[in-house]
């Protein structure tokens, strides 16, 4: 009995171990059945479905393509009757345009949707900007290559939101012959939106855009929607038209197919793993068996006996006492204390820094309601925020500026903000404690990432979720500066509106709530808008020098899709501005600039501030043309086209734009200097265009009136193109006086605004007419002087301007022992 019930039991040790060795068997050869597995099925089913995904793309794309070919050839079919229709050689040389215009609206017939059908003789293209299907510079160019008989595709073209398509042909149709004339068409191509991107959404997302032979690259349609799909493009035979389509769920799911012969493949694997396991674990359990336990000696007494004298001692134990309840929470063990719970000296509270302070809290302490805060008051000034990074515009004080602003915004009726930042060093973390800021609030915000400050205000008007935004930059003030540009509801704030955000972070007035954060890539459609706008009547050499700031990102891709070659300067992004600091209103800053247009021959240059919203172009001969100069061609162009319109301009400005505007017929309006207080006068007068000596210029024409230095040299550009001429020799039909460039005398600044009201009440400036529209400027019969405080650096601002070198001297001299009997500290250097 005894030893049957042994074998029992070594058999049951043998089976436990058996299966014990079965188990880490069989879980080994399933992890390598799990690797082999993952790699086949990345060889057998998603390989295979990308291939089929690819074809499928490949395959759609040529679908959707021919569709638009389509249509593409029966434009052509329609166009190709017109201009063989009876008669039309003949009018093309029509004198009577009357005649010339009844025969081309018989031609519309043959076309869907006309809006204008007309013949143009040879050299007559002109600009009608009124007509509903207008004749811009675009158009003009399309002209010009008809006449020239080159290759001319159907053309859309964007026109106050709306769709048209130009459709143009020479006249004679026969190339041997003589061009005598165009006929031009133009349809509304607003119903073609489902015709241009056709085929069914679900599969992917289509794309059709238009690349010009000037670089003009608009997006015309686009249906569905695809995040990471397959993708590929083809180019429309015999157009400027590129389709692009990306897949979407609905294709991939078209490319995929039940994977059954590498579930066979694992599921047999898988099976003869275990068989396998099974068998291994049989063969090695029977290579040993577990040596039997010892039999027992003699009798129990006797085994227990021996146990117990070869047993080692148990320790003795003595009953715990229970815990009263006093004595278990003094026991250490129950303690919960934070280290700082403890009780510290006076005289360590600084050095472990709990001592009360007025600091602003830390990232991760929220605002408190209610409490007041002390707050710089000289980085609130007229039109923005603005201070050193590291000891004024901390990244604390940023997420209470985002708080007020998101708090600000909401109370107009937004629930979004767009955001966005310069190239500075500090930047990105003030921008994301402004972005924590604005979102604490229940805002939404729309990260525009690294753009120029153009682009934000671009944003606020293209965008339709908000009209709000905000700049985290420092404009032209060197590195360790930063800033915030604000923008609430479309309106940019300035005086009043700054202080009522200082006033709202003082008192910690905000909303609460919880607000989400996307990003958006606003430059594509910045650039298209641009391009739909501005046309280069020929190519132009362009120097561009971003100084190293945020510019460069955007403005040399720009000017080469408008056409240009250009020849980049400073464009790497670089925010310590290694060259030079990013301000064109000053000389030294412009010397390298004029030096790289005259080594590579280019046509002009352009030196653009920090965040991209100034300029000051530079000429081949190393002249430098100061923004009130380049205002003087801005306003006789928008003159000849709108008689009696308002011109804006600031203090700064020469005189001679004041009489410019005044021959032309317009209306001049001279204003306080600042982008906050001069787009604000434009919407109060309606104005066109207006403009700072320091490089700001703001369009209203044909653009949405904010400053705007890259749109600025475009519609600079499209003036010169326009004449056969250089831009030193346009600039000489708009001759100068002597005058100064900006000088600066720093003073402290919380005294600056106080000395020129002393001025403004002390000095004597015998028989001159003085102006406090913004500081105090003089006028004399022989030239004018001015003083103001600077709004965006501790500084006087002074300029003057004279009809000789001896009056300036005279006027700076007067303005000299003025100052200093106000404060005969002042450092003039003049």
């Amino acid at each position: 009995m005894a030893k049957a019930k042994r074998n029992k039991q070594a058999a049951k040790a043998q089976l436990k171990a058996r299966l014990k060795l079965f188990a880490a068997l069989a879980l080994g050869l399933l992890v390598i059945n799990a690797l082999a597995g993952y790699w086949l099925y990345q060889r057998m089913v998603v390989e295979v479905q990308h291939e089929r995904l690819q074809l499928l793309t490949e395959q759609e794309t040529h679908n959707r393509a021919r569709r638009v070919q389509t249509l593409l050839d029966d434009w052509r079919q329609r166009m190709t009757q017109a201009v063989h229709a009876p008669g039309l050689e003949e009018m093309a040389t029509e004198p009577d345009p009357e005649r010339r215009e009844a025969f081309a609206n018989g031609l519309a017939e043959n076309f869907v949707d006309p809006l204008a059908v007309r013949v143009i003789p040879l050299n007559e293209g002109q600009l009608d900007r009124e007509h509903e299907a207008p004749i811009r510079f675009a158009e003009l160019d399309l002209i010009r290559r008809a006449e020239r008989r080159e290759t001319t595709h159907p053309e859309m073209a964007r026109v106050d939101g709306q769709w048209q398509l130009h459709l143009i042909r020479p006249i004679p149709i026969d190339p041997e012959k003589p061009v005598t004339a165009t006929l031009l068409v133009t349809l509304d191509a607003n119903g073609l939106q489902n015709q241009l991107a056709p085929g069914n959404p679900a599969l992917g997302q289509t794309r059709l855009t238009q690349i010009t032979p000037n670089g003009g690259r608009q997006l015309l349609a686009q249906t569905g929607s695809a995040l990471d799909g397959e993708r590929h493009e083809v180019t429309i035979p015999d157009s400027h038209w590129h389709l692009t389509f990306t897949s979407a769920d609905g294709l991939r799911l078209q490319a995929q197919e039940l994977p059954a012969l590498w579930l066979v493949f694992m599921a047999a694997s898988l099976g003869g793993s275990l068989i396998l396991a099974w068998l291994l674990s049989y063969v090695l359990t029977r290579q040993f068996k577990p040596a039997p336990k010892a039999a027992k000696t003699a009798s129990l007494t006797g085994s227990a006996t021996a146990d117990q004298a070869t047993a080692p001692k148990a320790p003795t134990t003595t009953p715990k006492k229970k815990q009263t309840a006093d004595e278990e929470l003094s026991d250490p063990l129950y303690h919960d204390q934070d280290i700082l719970d403890i009780t510290v000296a006076d005289e360590d509270e600084d050095i472990l820094g709990l001592g009360s302070d007025d600091s602003w809290p830390a990232e991760a302490s929220a605002p408190s309601q209610g409490e007041t805060k002390v707050l710089p008051a000289e980085i609130f000034r007229s039109y923005d925020i603005r201070g050193l990074a590291d000891s004024q515009l901390t990244p604390e004080l940023a997420e209470h500026v985002g708080r007020a602003l998101g708090s600000e915004a909401q109370e107009h009726g937004e629930t979004r903000m767009v955001v966005a930042r310069d190239g500075r060093t500090h930047s990105p973390e003030l921008s994301r404690r402004l972005i924590k800021g604005i979102t604490a609030t229940g805002c939404h915000v729309i990260d525009l990432g690294v753009v120029p400050t153009p682009l934000m205000y671009f944003a606020t008007e293209h965008l339709s979720e908000t009209s709000s935004g905000v700049m985290v930059t420092a404009s032209h003030n060197p590195a360790p500066y930063n800033g915030f540009k604000m923008v609430i509801n479309g309106v940019t704030l300035a005086d009043d509106a700054v202080q009522d955000i200082r006033t709202r972070i003082s008192h910690q007035q905000y909303l609460q709530g919880q607000g989400e954060t996307s990003t958006i890539d606003i430059t594509s459609a910045y650039i298209e808008r641009i391009l739909s706008d501005v046309a280069l009547m020929s190519e132009v050499s362009l120097v561009i020098d971003a100084g190293n700031a945020v510019t460069g990102t955007v403005g040399p891709r720009l000017f080469e899709e408008l056409g240009c070659q250009v020849t980049p300067l400073y464009c790497d992004l670089d925010g310590t501005f290694p060259n030079h600091d990013p301000d064109p209103t000053r000389e030294e800053n412009l010397q390298d600039l004029i030096a790289k247009v005259q080594e590579v021959n280019a046509d002009m240059g352009v030196a653009f501030d920090g965040d991209g919203d100034r300029l000051v172009v530079v000429t081949p001969n190393g002249h430098i043309i100061w923004p009130d100069h380049l205002m003087m061609l801005f306003a006789r162009d928008i003159l000849t086209r709108h008689p009696g319109a308002d011109i804006v301009f600031d203090v700064k400005c020469s005189r001679q734009l004041n009489q410019l505007i005044t021959s032309y017929g317009g209306r001049p309006i001279m204003w306080k200097t600042g982008h906050s207080p001069m787009k604000a006068k434009m919407v109060e007068t309606g104005a066109l265009i207006g403009g700072e000596y320091s490089g700001h210029i703001f369009i209203k024409d044909r653009w949405y009136g904010f400053d705007d230095g890259m749109y600025t040299m475009a519609r600079l550009l499209e003036i010169i193109t326009l004449r056969d001429e250089s831009i030193d020799e346009t600039f000489e039909a708009f001759p100068l006086l002597p005058a100064t460039p900006e000088l600066k005398i720093p003073v402290p600044e919380n005294e600056k605004f106080a000395l020129v009201e002393k001025l403004i009440e002390q000095g004597d400036f015998k028989n001159g007419k003085a102006s406090t529209i913004d500081g105090l400027k003089v006028d004399f019969d022989k030239g004018w002087g001015l003083v103001r405080a600077s709004n965006t650096s501790a500084a006087l601002t002074l300029r003057f301007e004279a009809e000789s070198e001896s009056a300036l001297k005279q006027i700076q001299e007067l303005f000299k022992r003025e100052l200093l009997k106000i404060d005969s500290r002042l450092p003039i250097d003049f």
